[in-house]
C-alpha cells in the first residue's frame, strides 16, 4: 500500500512530444494528458533535426498548462552544429518564466548528440545556457 510509504521530494513530469507522430488531433499531447492532479510539471523533448525544431509545439504545450511548471527533460542537436538552436532555447527559458528544467541530451562521447563535437553550439551553451542554472 502506498499509504505506508514516506513522502518524497520526487517531481512527476508529464513528458509527451509537443506534437503527435503522426501529427493528427487524436494523437496530440492533450489527448493523453492525465489531469492536473497527477502531474507536477509538464515537459517536452525538443531536438534540432536538420535545422528544424518544433518551437511552436513547445510554446503551445507551455500555454496549454498555465498552472504547471514547464521543462525540457531532453533537448539537443541531432548531428548538427547549430548555435541558433541553443540561442532559441535560452530565449525560450528567459521568456517562459515557468520553465524549471532543461536537460541537454548528450549521450555518449562521439554520438550524434555529443555537444563536444559541435564547437559553435558548445560555445553558445557555455555562454547562454550555463548562466541560467543555479550552480
Amino acid at each position: 500500500m502506498t499509504q505506508d510509504l514516506p513522502e518524497t521530494q520526487a517531481v512527476v513530469i508529464w513528458n509527451p512530444q509537443g506534437y503527435g507522430s503522426p501529427n493528427v488531433p487524436g494523437n496530440s499531447a492533450q489527448a493523453y494528458y492525465p489531469g492536473d492532479r497527477y502531474v507536477d510539471m509538464v515537459g517536452n523533448d525538443l531536438y534540432d533535426i536538420g535545422g528544424k525544431a518544433e518551437w511552436a509545439a513547445a510554446d503551445a504545450l507551455y500555454k496549454a498548462h498555465p498552472r504547471k511548471p514547464y521543462s525540457f527533460p531532453e533537448w539537443g542537436l541531432w548531428g548538427i552544429d547549430d548555435p541558433k538552436f541553443v540561442e532559441q532555447m535560452a530565449r525560450f527559458v528567459k521568456t517562459h518564466k515557468r520553465t524549471r528544467l532543461i536537460a541537454y541530451f548528450n549521450a555518449k562521447p562521439g554520438s550524434i548528440f555529443d555537444l563536444a563535437s559541435k564547437p559553435k553550439s558548445l560555445a553558445a551553451y557555455k555562454r547562454l545556457i550555463v548562466p541560467l542554472g543555479r550552480g
